[in-house]
C-alpha cells in the first residue's frame, strides 16, 4: 500500500502585513512613519499594474532595508486614481509589508507607533491567508523589488568591478 506524504507550505512565511487608514498623502505618511518608527522609507518608482481592461494603475511604493537584520519594509498605497490594489480591502489606504523579520515584534511595535501619528484613523495587522489577492500582492511586490532595488545594485556592482 502506497503511503502519501504531504507537506504544508505557508506561502506567506516571513511576511507580516499591516493596513493603514489615513487621508494623508503617501509622502507625508512616509515622513511621519520614518520619524516615529526611526526607519528610512524611501520613495521609488510607482508600482504599476494593469487591470482587466488593460488600464495601467500606479500605486506609490516605498522601501526600507534593515541591514542589521537583513529585513525589509515596504509601504504600498492601496489606491490609484481609478482602482484599488486589493479591492477586497477597499477601506485600507496603505499597506506596510514586513519581510524576513525574525518575529512579529517589530511589526507590532510599528503598529503602536503609527497609531500616534495625527490623521491616521486606524492601523491593524492583517492575516495574509484571509486576503483574496495576497499572493498577487507578494508576487508583484517581489518583482518590483527586483526591478527597483536588486537589478540596479547588481549593475552598480559590475561597474565597480570593472573600474578596479
Amino acid at each position: 500500500m502506497a503511503k502519501k506524504l504531504s507537506v504544508d507550505i505557508d506561502y506567506f512565511d516571513g511576511y507580516q502585513l499591516v493596513g493603514i487608514v489615513s487621508q494623508l498623502k503617501d509622502y507625508t505618511l512616509a515622513y511621519h512613519i520614518n520619524k516615529e518608527v526611526e526607519i528610512d522609507l524611501k520613495k521609488f518608482n510607482n508600482f504599476s499594474i494593469s487591470d482587466k481592461s488593460g488600464n495601467i494603475n500606479d500605486f506609490s511604493w516605498y522601501y526600507f532595508c534593515n541591514n542589521h537584520l537583513i529585513a525589509k519594509v515596504f509601504m504600498i498605497s492601496n489606491k490609484s486614481k481609478s482602482s484599488k490594489l486589493i479591492p477586497s480591502k477597499k477601506e485600507i489606504d496603505y499597506f506596510l509589508l514586513f519581510k524576513d523579520f525574525p518575529d512579529n515584534t517589530f511589526a507590532n511595535e510599528t503598529v503602536q507607533l503609527i497609531r500616534k501619528i495625527p490623521n491616521v484613523m486606524a492601523v491593524f495587522s492583517l492575516d495574509l491567508n484571509g486576503i483574496k489577492d495576497a499572493d498577487l500582492l507578494i508576487e508583484y511586490n517581489e518583482l518590483h523589488e527586483i526591478e527597483e532595488i536588486l537589478k540596479p545594485a547588481k549593475q552598480n556592482q559590475k561597474k565597480y568591478i570593472l573600474k578596479q
